[in-house]
C-alpha cells in the first residue's frame, strides 16, 4: 500500500495533529487568564501547558524530518493516548458541566488522532 495507504494517512495524521496542537496550545496560553476560573488551574499552569503543547507541535514536525515514519507514528500515538487520559482526568476539576464537556471533547480529539496513527501503522508495509 505504501504511499497510498499507511504512509499517506500517517503523514496527514501527524501534520493535522501538529496543527491542532499549535492552535490549541496558542489558544490555551493566550486565554489562560479567562480560563483559570473555569478549569480551576492557576494561570501560570495554563500558560505552561499551552507553551508545552506548542512545543510538542514543533517536535512532531521535527521528528517527521529526522525519524522513520513508523517510529514517529508510534511515539505520537502513545503520547496522544496518555494525553487523552490526562485531559479526561483533568476535566473532573472543571467548574461547570459545559467546561467539562469541552475538555472531554478535546480528549476525544486527541484520542482520535491516536486512532488515525494506529490505522496508519497497521497499513504501513512491514520493515524488511
Amino acid at each position: 500500500m505504501g504511499w497510498h495507504g499507511g504512509e499517506r494517512i500517517g503523514r496527514w495524521s501527524l501534520r493535522l495533529d501538529a496543527a491542532y496542537c499549535a492552535v490549541l496550545g496558542t489558544a490555551v496560553a493566550f486565554a489562560a487568564p479567562v480560563l483559570t476560573d473555569a478549569v480551576r488551574l492557576p494561570v501560570w499552569t495554563l500558560i505552561a501547558l499551552g507553551v508545552a503543547v506548542i512545543a510538542w507541535a514543533v517536535l512532531i514536525l521535527v521528528m517527521m524530518t529526522r525519524m522513520p515514519l513508523r517510529s514517529v507514528l508510534r511515539v505520537v500515538m502513545v503520547v496522544n493516548l496518555l494525553a487523552a487520559a490526562v485531559i479526561a482526568a483533568v476535566s473532573g476539576v472543571a467548574a461547570t458541566v459545559l467546561v467539562v464537556l469541552a475538555i472531554l471533547a478535546i480528549a476525544v480529539d486527541v484520542a482520535l488522532f491516536a486512532g488515525s496513527q494506529f490505522i496508519a501503522l497497521r497499513r504501513l508495509r512491514p520493515v524488511a
